[in-house]
């Protein structure tokens, strides 16, 4: 049983990947998009995770119809206004929501710039009028290769001061993390701490590799880290969530 004085959070939740079904349709329609359906249980099975799926590839396809609809600025404030409202509406006493302005901007060619700021106002916005703290961590897609990183980064860091973690997220296992070094070292000498996706689709050793040469106080997943004990031991040391 759930002890009720305990406060309920939620510290993985992607904003991005967390968009109302009722806002799709409603941004689908005010865009012109075509859409897979036009109401909230036909469109379900496109946008929501039901059955096990063959890796975190297929998770993140699911995102598709989710960013499609991000059109301008005033879209990506939208859904990170929701976000928060959502959260407050779920009990949570407070919540990281984290993004990927690459990935949203990418659809319809967006301002990387535009889209983190408008992220940031979204996000106030919702705190303020739902009253839950909540704080904004700024992703790296992996998927896009190095260089789209550092413009990725470059426009997190104009707003660096509304942000707390830097993350490393997309397909692990063809961009692996040492790729991202000088990129996360950046980021940590602008003040913000690593959470880094590892150990999904690579093994204990891309874990290993987050900790050591990126600087991860956190690790998104690490399902493989139960491979190796002696990770498992330098985490529980080192209090690495």
């Amino acid at each position: 049983m759930i002890n009720p004085q305990l406060p309920l959070i939620d510290l993985h939740r992607h904003l991005d990947g967390n968009v109302r079904l009722e806002t799709i349709l409603d941004l689908g329609l005010q865009h012109n998009i075509d859409l897979p359906a036009k109401d909230v249980e036909a469109l379900r099975p496109y946008i929501q995770v039901t059955d096990p799926q063959p890796g975190v590839m297929a998770f993140i396809a699911k995102f598709k119809w989710m960013i499609s609809v991000l059109a301008d600025c005033s879209a990506c404030y939208r859904i990170a206004y929701e976000n928060v409202l959502d959260a407050a509406n779920e009990g949570l006493d407070y919540v990281e929501l984290r993004f990927s302005p690459r990935f949203m901007a990418e659809p319809h060619g967006l301002n990387l710039v535009g889209v983190v700021e408008a992220v940031v106002s979204g996000t106030e916005s919702g705190s303020q009028e739902a009253n839950i703290p909540v704080n904004l961590i700024g992703i790296l897609s992996r998927t896009y290769g190095e260089e789209i990183a550092w413009d990725e980064l470059a426009a997190l860091l104009t707003q660096a001061d509304h942000l707390v973690a830097l993350d490393l997220a997309g397909d692990e296992a063809n961009f692996p993390g040492i790729r991202f070094s000088a990129h996360c070292r950046k980021a940590r000498e602008a003040g913000l701490a690593l959470t880094i996706h590892a150990g999904e689709a690579s093994g204990a050793e891309s874990v290993w590799q987050a900790i050591r040469d990126l600087g991860a106080v956190r690790i998104g997943h690490a399902i493989h880290a139960v491979e190796d004990d002696q990770l498992l031991d330098y985490i529980v040391a080192n209090e690495i969530g």
